[in-house]
């Protein structure tokens, strides 16, 4: 699996799974699973789980 361009991440915030797939060559899953990667980075998720609660 190739590492994501600049460019193609961009597409994930102006495309669906289905397009951003289509015009990258990727599968929708890839194209799904970096788009959750990507929003648990941006909103904090992967350090911070807003479903957890610290004691």
């Amino acid at each position: 699996m190739k590492a994501w361009s600049l460019e193609e991440l961009a597409l994930l915030w102006r495309h669906s799974n289905a397009e951003v797939a289509e015009i990258t060559g990727r599968s929708i899953e890839e194209v799904g699973d970096k788009r959750l990667q990507t929003n648990m980075e941006r909103n904090g998720w992967d350090v911070n789980d807003p479903e957890r609660e610290d004691v």
